[in-house]
């Protein structure tokens, strides 16, 4: 049923949705200026709208916490090292995604971890992750 779920996710990112675009070839964690506790991630420069989409099918459903909803809220996914975010604001039916900055629980972190040792990039991974990610609670 997950399987099933992963294939009829749809990336879209919004139309004037400019917020994550970088301007060059390589996922970015940018400082917002306009707030100064906010980081931004920046997609890498014209990554191809396939490839989104493939990520979005492979990416792994974060925890809803206690809310008993029948969708993803969050998804995530490793891409070349970097560790993505994707969230939806219409109960699942589309995403948007953008490198994600933040905590995250050690089953995630994990699970995320494998993903990046069957894609041959553990090394930028674990970088990644020191730079950026802080450990969760959960187990």
């Amino acid at each position: 049923m997950a399987e099933q779920q992963a294939r009829r996710r749809l990336y879209e990112k919004g139309e004037k949705r400019f917020k994550h675009e970088g301007r060059d070839d390589v996922p970015r964690i940018e400082y917002d200026s306009s707030n100064p506790r906010k980081w931004i991630g920046k997609c890498p420069q014209a990554m191809p709208a396939q490839l989104r989409q493939q990520l979005l099918s492979e990416a792994i459903p974060g925890s809803a916490g206690d809310r008993e909803i029948a969708y993803a809220k969050r998804l995530y996914v490793v891409h070349e090292g970097a560790i993505y975010e994707a969230r939806t604001s219409d109960h699942g039916r589309s995403y948007h995604g953008f490198p994600y900055r933040g905590r995250l629980d050690r089953r995630m972190l994990e699970l995320l971890r494998d993903m990046a040792q069957r894609k041959g990039c553990l090394d930028d991974f674990e970088r990644w992750v020191k730079e950026h990610i802080v450990l969760g609670g959960g187990r």
